[in-house]
């Protein structure tokens, strides 16, 4: 009985950190996407600016993506690819001279 009422706290946990996390979106105080961290690739760190958001779909070969994953050491697809555009945008130009 106590791992059923244990599993039932966590559960009634994560619905209320669910619940203010959506609140907060609704209030423009968090985005979706964010994990309580701030992005160390930010190209914009002034203040709390709200962030133009746009979905973006693209089809990789495999092989690329996992080169792309061991290059920027990221477990995940969304968080390489964001980082290799981060550094694109910031020293895409360097590359060029």
């Amino acid at each position: 009985m106590k791992l059923i009422t244990a599993i039932k706290m966590i559960e009634e946990r994560e619905k209320q950190k669910r619940k203010a996390e959506k609140e907060m979106r609704r209030n423009g105080m968090l985005l979706k996407n964010d994990s309580n961290k701030e992005n160390p690739d930010s190209l914009s760190r002034e203040g709390n600016e709200p962030k133009n958001l746009v979905h973006v779909q693209s089809i990789f070969p495999q092989d690329d993506i996992i080169a792309l994953k061991v290059k920027t050491r990221e477990a995940h697809v969304r968080e390489a690819i964001s980082k290799a555009v981060y550094y694109y945008l910031r020293f895409g130009n360097e590359d060029t001279s």
